[in-house]
C-alpha cells in the first residue's frame, strides 16, 4: 500500500511540474522539434498536414460532397507532403509554421 501512495504523488508532482513548465512557454521548442519528427514519421510536413485538416472540415451533410472533398484534400496535402511533386514548397513554408 505504502509503495502506491509514493508513486501516486511523485506522478502528481512530475505532472504538475511538467503543466507549470507547459504554461509557462518552456517546453514550446521542444513540442515543435516533438511535432516535427512526429509529422516525418508520418510521412507528412507542417503544411501537407494543415492542408489537409483544413481541407478536410465538413461543411454539408452529405456523402458523396463530403468524399469528394475528403479525396482532395489528401491530393492536396500529398503534393506538399514526404514524396509529392512540391515536397521542396511543402518543406520550405514547414520552417515559417
Amino acid at each position: 500500500m505504502g509503495n502506491e501512495l509514493l508513486i501516486t504523488i511523485v506522478y502528481a508532482l512530475i505532472s504538475v511540474a511538467v503543466g507549470f513548465a507547459w504554461v509557462g512557454g518552456y517546453l514550446d521548442k521542444y513540442q515543435s522539434k516533438a511535432q516535427e519528427i512526429l509529422l516525418d514519421k508520418m510521412g507528412e510536413n507542417k503544411m501537407s498536414y494543415g492542408l489537409k485538416s483544413s481541407l478536410n472540415q465538413k461543411v454539408v451533410e452529405q456523402k458523396e460532397i463530403n468524399d469528394a472533398q475528403g479525396e482532395i484534400s489528401q491530393a492536396a496535402g500529398g503534393l506538399v507532403g514526404k514524396g509529392g511533386i512540391g515536397e521542396g514548397v511543402g518543406a520550405g513554408l514547414s520552417k515559417g509554421l
